[in-house]
């Protein structure tokens, strides 16, 4: 990896080999571009989170919501398990609210709050992301 800060047509490594280190802005890690959003999401395992912890993966996802992007952790707050049935389908079929595949619980887009299903009353993990002013999705605070 050369480029430490790509441009939005430069194919991002997001540390997907043993040794790779993830392309940062700054303090905040480079996801993808805002364009590389599908309708239905995009998921994402992000590797070296944490110095001490090597290995320690997270598994996270991004929702549009109209010109939002929003980041969650992939994972239900019913039974801990991923979210989506396919690989970037996050949300439901008429895109308005994300949804577990496993016992259909529907969340909100904007805050990750469950409106149905086994968890009703409790939330997804939001995390911090911003599209910065080349339309880079920026993971971090």
């Amino acid at each position: 990896m050369t480029d430490r800060n790509p441009s939005p047509q430069t194919p991002l490594p997001v540390g997907e080999g043993p040794s790779e280190k993830p392309v940062m802005r700054g303090n905040r890690r480079v996801l993808c571009h805002v364009d590389d959003v599908g309708e239905a999401g995009k998921g994402f395992v992000l590797k070296h989170i944490f110095k001490d912890k090597p290995d320690a993966t997270m598994p996270v996802f991004l929702v549009p919501d109209g010109t939002d992007i929003h980041c969650y952790m992939n994972m239900c707050p019913h039974q801990g398990i991923t979210l989506e049935p396919r690989p970037d389908t996050f949300l439901d079929v008429g895109r308005e609210l994300i949804q577990c595949s496993t016992h259909g619980a529907k969340f909100r887009k904007e805050d990750g709050y469950c409106t149905k299903g086994p968890c009703i009353g409790k939330s997804l993990t939001k995390l911090p992301v911003m599209v910065d002013d080349d339309g880079m999705v920026l993971f971090g605070a």
